[in-house]
């Protein structure tokens, strides 16, 4: 989770500066920032204490931000996964951050925004959504890749699955989303807590398991017919290939939710037609 924290901060803005003016960074070990600072405050799995006033912005995954009474933050302040202790400020003034303030919370409506921003209007907020796009698309390759490494002929039978039935695969993966969604709501409202969370937990790991696998097939059937090539040793390099095509087309506007989001049905569908990509026929042999 660190290194993936990490990854994410190369995918946040950064000023184009000939001479960038010194900056703080922690990684494990907690921050107090009792002198001033020039630049800017860059902390993971750390909580900082802001008890002097920072000329940059402040950015800190996996940690809590706390501010001093002489704290002050002139650029913005970014913090996911943990906490903004006293939001109200010191002494009752408000947060002593002159930029943004950008928590889990902050991000859904500003997504949501930007989606519905047509692709010719500019906006001081696309630097942010278009990292976490590329934060979400990284994390899928490197699900698909690990999927490839351990379930290599499975996630292969699922590929030439979906290949040969389409159709089926999207309308299986239609019905089997919104069975699930049915199955979890109906758990909830007629089962007592204690017994219907655990089942509706079950049903959302089932659905995620099923789209992450099948996507993982799609990417290996994309980059296998763009290679013309079914080969086993070739299977790495197909599914990055599928990858690329079908992440890129993501990032399209408008057109890319839709693609992906039609994709994510019919991967759902294909993992469960294919049962996982387990072999369709077993045969048992036996001592005559």
């Amino acid at each position: 989770m660190k290194l993936a924290a990490a990854a994410a901060l190369l995918f946040l803005p950064v000023p184009a500066l000939a001479a960038s003016p010194p900056s703080v960074g922690s990684l494990g070990r907690d921050l107090v920032l009792s002198q001033s600072v020039p630049g800017r405050v860059v902390a993971v799995a750390s909580n900082v204490s802001i008890e002097s006033a920072v000329a940059g912005d402040v950015i800190v995954w996996g940690g809590d931000v706390s501010f001093g009474p002489n704290g002050s933050i002139a650029g913005n302040l970014v913090v996911f996964g943990g906490t903004i202790r006293d939001r109200i400020g010191p002494s009752g003034r408000p947060l002593p951050v002159a930029g943004t303030v950008s928590t889990p919370g902050t991000l859904l409506p500003l997504y949501l925004a930007e989606m519905r921003r047509a692709p010719w209007e500019t906006s001081v907020l696309s630097p942010v959504v278009w990292g976490f796009k590329l934060l979400a698309l990284a994390a899928w390759l490197a699900i698909a890749v690990a999927l490839l490494y351990v379930f290599g002929s499975p996630l292969a039978r699922a590929a030439d699955r979906a290949e040969s039935d389409w159709a089926g695969a999207l309308t299986a993966g239609a019905l089997g989303v919104l069975t699930i969604f049915l199955a979890a709501a109906a758990t909830l409202t007629l089962l007592p807590s204690s017994i219907a969370v655990p089942i509706a937990l079950l049903l959302g790991v089932a659905a995620v398991a099923a789209k992450v696998f099948g996507m993982g097939a799609l990417f290996l059937l994309v980059g296998q017919k763009l290679l013309d090539s079914f080969s086993p040793a070739r299977r790495p390099a197909a599914l990055a290939l599928g990858f690329a095509v079908l992440g890129g087309i993501s990032l399209l506007p408008v057109a890319g939710g839709i693609v992906w989001s039609v994709a994510s049905i019919v991967a759902v569908g294909v993992a469960f037609l294919s049962r996982f990509g387990s072999p369709r026929f077993r045969v048992a042999l036996t001592n005559i």
